[in-house]
């Protein structure tokens, strides 16, 4: 009796101490509900920085080898001397080059940007003179943008870039925790000087010393400073460009020929390169990227509030604004969707309590539990300085169920006493008493369940970093409900005794009976009861062989992405034309489809197309639970809001053209490998490389499923190689440097400076007219003014040779590597993997040369591995905890026997249910 009352001081204090006991309860309330009220709302958690950074350079139109050495090696070679770095991937094509950086697990990323941007700084000095940007990102939740906004634009506004820029992104960049926000779909306009090469030839004009001297005339200078009269006067020489007609005015050669007369000088937009259609007309975009722990929900109804008033803005007259994705927005939609989900759980675990209770006294008491744990949670999250997200609030949903486990056990075996004629103060505490360990063991179990999440290491830690913001809510609660157990629920029944006996009805009471007559046979039968659970363990392994692993989850997803790579014999008009069959075989299916937005971004060789479904806004969980039901048992449903269903559809819709490949995604991204799998080859030898290409992807044809293959070397131009003949670069008094820059500056064209306006620096780019840099021939033709004042053709000097060039050169670790992608219909992750094991059986590497199957099943490998040693933990953990409570070593496995015959059921359901 004495080992009795010592379990349950506790349940004696606070029957002692009821006001107490009352008071500091209402407190956790209050302190909850305030908690509640202050505590951020966002759409994901928080503080997850991933160890990863990049580096991008660009630099447009240059040959991809080119990049290679002059850019991406260069940076290569100083990021690779930073400690706690786990690889370095450069990736150089046509347009620019980027250097991806992976750290350890563990290191802080402020500091590695730092050491990242010092030795991008020393690259620097190796690198090409006119390399003007170079941008280093850093990757997570706060990094991406929260709000898509298009912008449809008159045709009688000038320059819709210097507006949208000055009198829309300007204010909209003041607004509190908004960190940047980028322009689409149109581009700014620059000085443009044209040269004509037939007056350039004409004139004999050296196109060299030309070029330099506009890129050299264009300053203002600090001088030093003079003493005159006892003051000191500052010297500045100043030589900027006032105006236009100015640069038009420049003489040449230091005669009375002005730049005007061989060149035409424009003020406008550069080249077209990228084009934007929203819904199938031409808009501008706009891309809104929030500060880092600033507020999501508050931005977008600041930015809402700020858009509103652009629209009554004379300025903007005929403009329109359509918000295409607004993560403010789905937060709260998600979060409203959450909370009534676990209201609505609540309320059903309530009345299912009541069924089995058949007391309302009984149930109110138990019910109290849930508020109380929930609150309790709420504390805990508001001060470790938490957030309110998806993920948190997945926790506390969790949660809802499990708190009220503790209580009906304390409750029910309180109600038994009572009903034994025991008083109701002494049934309070010796009830409690009796049930303390097992509710304890049985919290605590639940608990250590997560710790292996809150202590283990991945590479990346994204896997610890989620897992903790599920695991810790559900731990916080379980925590409050075993307070709420042995103190709340003891004090509740002192003071509100539980009159009468509960009599099982009906259902309950027949299925108790077969309960008892299953338990009766089961102790009479025990040597087949035991073959029975063997054969289910056993059936068990076979089953979950039989369930695919996969590193995708099906469901709903507010964006598609729809990804082109175009071949390289097609025109611009072409591309245009065909997606214009694109958006009209889309749209003519939006509403069957649910799409609100499609949002279409090209260039000659590559397109986006982001889809947009309609926001699920004011649907109740039944409507949205018979959305998915419908959706699940109907082959034709009205309206198709399962992801890979979505995909499946979007795929059949847009039409067939020969060249184009077609890639699907819904996390964003033109590298995205959702739908491929890959075999990366590493090697030295670029050309090596390439023949053992040739192989891995005839053998990757042969794997089951597979729509189509490709390697990284597939979407290269065609380049013109031309190699310099020193010889005739002596015979004729030129060098290289002046042969091959004044060839870079007249057909790629340079930013030789730029303009000082009264409002604005504009860039002042020189080329040759697009006219005469159409063909070879002309390229040939370009002439070079020597010493001597006499004209060599390029043809004289170079011979030409056409090759396949890369359209993309990768390295790893200093090492060159070629990607062949295989795009499948398979999602079953273990049977590919053995597929390409299968494949590539018998491939012989030469010495220097491996290959690997891809960061996706490495991930995938990583998750897997991270979840079984979880798993490992977390049943040693339950282990020792019993032990310990039990102070015996047989108890505690007879109990986890119940673990491997749970598996049975849970992969037996993923089974049945695909």
């Amino acid at each position: 009796m004495n080992k009795i009352k010592n379990h349950s001081r506790i349940a004696e204090f606070a029957i002692k101490r009821p006001v107490t006991i009352t008071m500091l309860l209402l407190a956790l309330l209050v302190v909850g509900f305030i908690s509640y009220t202050q505590i951020p709302v966002e759409m994901m958690p928080t503080g997850f920085n991933p160890p990863f950074l990049g580096v991008y350079v660009p630099y447009r139109n240059a040959n991809p080898k080119e990049i290679e050495q002059q850019i991406a090696k260069p940076m290569e070679e100083q990021i690779r001397t930073i400690p706690g770095i786990s690889e370095v991937t450069t990736r150089s094509f046509s347009s620019g080059a980027w250097v991806w950086v992976e750290f350890h697990s563990g290191v802080d990323m402020d500091i590695a940007y730092d050491q990242v941007r010092d030795r991008v700084e020393r690259a620097r000095l190796e690198m090409p003179d006119d390399v003007d940007r170079i941008m280093i990102r850093k990757f997570g939740p706060d990094n991406s943008s929260i709000m898509n906004v298009a912008i449809s634009i008159p045709p009688d506004i000038d320059d819709p870039y210097y507006m949208v820029e000055h009198f829309i992104k300007t204010p909209l960049e003041r607004i509190d925790g908004v960190a940047s926000v980028d322009i689409y779909g149109a581009d700014e306009k620059i000085i443009q000087i044209l040269l004509d090469d037939q007056k350039i030839k004409a004139y004999n004009i050296n196109l060299f010393e030309t070029i330099q001297k506009l890129r050299n005339d264009n300053f203002n200078m600090s001088s030093g400073w003079v003493m005159e009269g006892g003051k000191k006067f500052y010297l500045r020489s100043v030589n900027k460009y006032k105006s236009i007609e100015e640069i038009r005015n420049i003489p040449i050669r230091g005669t009375a020929l002005k730049l005007k007369d061989v060149a035409t000088i424009k003020f406008e937009p550069p080249e077209k390169v990228w084009y934007q259609r929203i819904n199938g007309e031409d808009a501008l975009k706009l891309e809104i990227s929030k500060e880092n722990m600033a507020n999501t929900v508050e931005i977008s109804h600041k930015v809402h509030r700020m858009l509103e008033q652009f629209q009554k803005d004379p300025r903007f007259k005929g403009m329109k604004f359509n918000i295409l994705f607004d993560q403010g927005h789905e937060i709260e939609q998600s979060i409203d969707n959450l909370k009534s989900s676990a209201i609505w759980g609540a309320l059903f675990a309530v009345l299912i309590l009541y069924f089995f209770l058949r007391r309302l006294r009984m149930t109110l008491i138990v019910a109290i539990a849930i508020p109380m744990s929930v609150m309790i949670s709420l504390i805990a999250m508001y001060f470790i300085g938490w957030t309110l997200n998806v993920i948190t609030m997945m926790g506390l949903m969790i949660s809802v169920g499990m708190v009220v486990d503790n209580s009906i056990v304390v409750l029910e075996n309180i109600y038994r006493h009572q009903s034994a004629g025991m008083k109701t103060r002494k049934a309070a505490v010796f009830g409690t008493g009796e049930v303390s360990l097992a509710v304890t063991l049985a919290t605590l179990t639940s608990i250590v369940v997560f710790v292996p999440i809150l202590i283990m290491k991945d590479d990346v830690g994204f896997f610890r970093f989620y897992l903790q913001r599920v695991g810790l809510p559900v731990i916080f609660s379980l925590l409050a409900s075993l307070l709420v157990a042995l103190v709340m629920i003891p004090l509740a029944t002192s003071k509100f005794p539980l009159k009468g006996r509960l009599r099982e009805k009906g259902i309950i009471l027949k299925g108790l009976n077969l309960y008892k007559k299953i338990l009766n046979w089961s102790l009479q039968h025990r040597v087949q009861v035991s073959l029975i659970l063997i054969a289910m363990f056993v059936s068990t392994l076979f089953i979950a062989k039989k369930v695919p692993s996969s590193d995708n989850m099906g469901g709903r997803s507010s964006r598609i992405f729809l990804i082109f790579d175009l071949p390289q014999n097609i025109s611009l008009d072409e591309v245009n034309e065909y997606f214009r069959e694109v958006e009209r075989a889309i749209m003519e299916q939006r509403d069957r489809l649910d799409i609100s937005t499609m949002d279409l971004r090209f260039r000659k060789d590559f397109a986006r197309i982001v889809i947009y479904q309609n926001v699920l806004d004011n649907k109740s969980w039944y409507e949205l639970l018979w959305e998915k039901l419908t959706d699940i048992f109907s082959d034709h449903p009205e309206k198709i809001t399962n992801r890979d269903r979505l995909l499946a559809e979007l795929k059949k819709l847009v039409p067939k053209k020969p060249g184009v490949k077609l890639r699907t995604s819904w996390r964003g991204g033109a590298s995205s490998d959702e739908g491929t799998v890959s075999v990366v080859l590493y090697g030295d030898d670029t050309g090596k490389l390439t023949e053992l290409a040739e192989e891995v992807e005839r053998r990757l044809q042969l794997l089951p499923g597979v729509i189509s293959t490709e390697t990284s070397l597939e979407t290269g131009n065609d380049e013109m190689q031309i190699t310099l003949d020193r010889d005739a670069l002596r015979r004729s008094g030129l060098s290289p440097n002046q042969v091959a820059f004044t060839l870079m500056y007249a057909v790629r064209g340079i930013d030789v400076s730029k303009f000082q306006a009264n409002d604005r620096e504009i860039q002042i780019r020189i080329q040759l007219e697009e006219a005469d840099r159409k063909n070879f021939m002309q390229l040939r033709n370009l002439t070079f003014s020597n010493r001597e004042g006499k004209n060599v053709p390029l043809g004289a000097l170079a011979k030409f040779q056409v090759n396949k060039g890369f359209g993309e050169i990768v390295r790893t670790d200093g090492k060159t590597n070629i990607e062949v992608k295989a795009t499948t219909t398979m999602e079953n992750m273990r049977k590919l993997s053995a597929d390409i094991d299968r494949v590539m059986q018998g491939f012989t590497l030469p010495y220097g040369y491996s290959w690997s199957k891809g960061k996706r099943f490495s991930r995938w490998m990583q998750q897997n591995q991270n979840f079984a040693g979880a798993l490992l933990i977390s049943v040693i953990f339950v282990t020792i905890l019993m032990g310990i409570l039990f102070e015996s070593f047989i108890l505690p496995l007879s109990v986890l026997i119940s673990i491997p015959l749970s598996f049975f059921g849970a992969f037996l359901a993923l089974y049945i249910t695909g």
